[in-house]
């Protein structure tokens, strides 16, 4: 395991990636962020491409150690296979921003309860139509307004 930390206008990053692979690219040596898995079902690329913890990892880590760092790669364990994904530029940077957008709601938030708002309001929740079969539905109050369902009424017959 590796560390890997950045700070950025909004928030302070910090990780720990199962392993950094220092691998030779074009322009010398890269770093490679891999993950290790061991769930029942496999990976793919878009797995590894939408992982923003993934990507967040590459971003640290090329601005820790100085490095290119695009590249991050998801080995499941049971199968062998390695799902991957070359981030660029700028699709780094849409994770970053969707993480700071993230930071700043929960800020905001954090700021209004602060203040006096209702927790309920500051942090507004939405029942899922999937609450229904949820095991806490009963003692959830989100999920107490949703009708509950039989257990076997999603399986077409």
């Amino acid at each position: 395991e590796r560390v890997v930390a950045v700070k950025t206008a909004v928030l302070a990053f910090s990780g720990r990636a199962d392993r950094i692979d220092s691998r030779p690219g074009p322009d010398g040596p890269e770093l490679v962020i891999v993950d290790y898995k061991t769930g029942r079902t496999g990976l793919d690329a878009d797995d590894a491409r939408g992982s923003q913890a993934l990507a967040l990892y590459a971003y640290a880590a090329e601005r820790t150690f100085r490095r290119p760092c695009r590249r991050v790669e998801l080995h499941h364990l049971p199968t062998g296979t390695v799902a991957a994904h070359e981030h660029t530029s700028e699709s780094l940077a849409r994770q970053v921003s969707r993480a700071e957008e993230t930071a700043r709601d929960i800020m905001a938030a954090e700021r209004a309860v602060a203040a006096g708002a209702d927790p309920d309001e500051a942090f507004p929740t939405t029942p899922s139509p999937r609450c229904g079969w949820c095991d806490y539905r009963r003692t959830c109050p989100v999920g107490a307004q949703t009708p509950g369902k039989e257990p076997w009424a999603a399986v077409e017959s």
